[in-house]
């Protein structure tokens, strides 16, 4: 015998329980998602992703980084200038570091390739980068990019490249590969190694604000080091202690004190992986983070021979491209003479200013004979 069939009123409540039940079940993962997926993209700076991109942020691709190649030095020099379009006296003297190492890769930056570089692979760095006050606060900041990314070495562009440089790297027992080696060889490369950054001095004052110039830097890729001036930056564009000028905050002056830095605070192995892992940057350290790492500051003679702040009157007037009295040759025989192993010889231009390049000053260099 059949029981009784339930009234329209159970009908519905039955229907609406089985609505509702349904709904929970929907409900709940697309409030996941939203929470997990769509929230962050509302989320204040601080709490973005500090990792670095490998994932190209809708531009185009400049370099692939050299992930694995953390304890060799890859074979790429590094220069830039605001546009392709290179002035006849600052190309002759990349096309020497061209000529001197022939088996290099060389990248010409731009003001807009600096700026694509960091969008795809340093994002949240974007809001401080565009914050500097000007390009030549960029393309000093910038240059530490290319040494942590992809490491080889950066040379201005009023550089004279007088011998091919893997010898100075042989000397510090520090292999250099092509930029195109494949990553399992760059990899096995890697058995031993450790990470290494090196610097020029310029000079024998090292009390001179400038001893250690920004113009010249090489490394191999994944050094720690070259994210404290970035971290010297942003904390100073958070406190509105940027108005200065280039040389304290991305320059020369910086670059010595960021130094001094990793000398006097973070020598004992590891210190500075445990400072960047709780600052600003903590994404950024490469998986390799644990491969110890050192900085070497190279004696004046090898990459600035010739110092504007201390060497006497025969040398400026034939060395600093700005004087009446340069001479190029005359300059060179002064350094071979006093320098047997100098590997670069800076003209120093002095070329930049605030707004961009000064254009007195490059009218000066390009009326020089070379």
């Amino acid at each position: 015998m059949l029981g009784k069939l339930p009234s329209q009123s159970q009908l519905l409540h039955r229907v609406l329980l089985v609505v509702i039940a349904l709904l929970i079940v929907g409900i709940i993962p697309v409030f996941l998602h939203f929470h997990y997926i769509i929230l962050p993209i509302f989320s204040t700076h601080k709490c973005q992703d500090r990792r670095l991109s490998l994932t190209p942020q809708g531009t185009e691709n400049i370099l692939s980084p050299t992930t694995n190649r953390l304890g060799v030095l890859p074979k790429i020099i590094h220069q830039s200038w605001s546009t392709r379009e290179l002035p006849s006296k600052f190309d002759a003297w990349s096309r020497s570091c061209r000529e001197q190492n022939p088996d290099w890769k060389w990248v010409l930056w731009t003001d807009e390739d600096n700026l694509n570089l960091v969008k795809q692979y340093c994002p949240w760095l974007l809001e401080y980068y565009l914050q500097l006050p000007s390009e030549i606060y960029r393309a000093d900041l910038v240059r530490n990019l290319y040494m942590y990314i992809y490491g080889g070495i950066y040379v201005d562009l009023d550089t004279e490249c007088l011998r091919p440089v893997d010898e100075l790297f042989k000397s510090y027992n520090v292999s250099t590969i092509s930029y195109n080696a494949s990553d399992e060889v760059a990899s096995m490369d890697n058995s031993g190694k450790k990470r290494m950054a090196f610097f020029g001095r310029m000079g024998t004052d090292d009390d001179f604000d400038h001893s250690i110039p920004n113009a010249w830097m090489a490394s191999t890729p994944g050094h720690p080091f070259f994210l404290l001036p970035l971290e010297s930056v942003i904390d100073r564009l958070s406190r509105n202690d940027a108005n200065t000028v280039p040389e304290a905050l991305t320059g020369p002056v910086a670059l010595k004190e960021a130094i001094n830095m990793y000398g006097n605070q973070y020598a004992h192995p590891g210190d500075l992986e445990v400072h960047l892992q709780s600052s600003i940057l903590n994404g950024m350290l490469y998986s390799q983070y644990k491969m110890k790492h050192s900085i070497e500051i190279l004696p004046y003679w090898m990459v600035f021979p010739y110092s504007w702040g201390q060497d006497g009157n025969a040398y400026r007037s034939a060395c600093s491209v700005g004087s009446e009295e340069y001479d190029r040759e005359k300059c060179k025989q002064l350094v071979t003479a006093d320098h047997k192993d100098s590997f670069f010889l800076t003209c120093w231009s002095h070329t930049w200013s605030w707004e961009g390049h000064d254009p007195n000053s490059m009218k000066n260099v390009e009326s020089k004979l070379l």
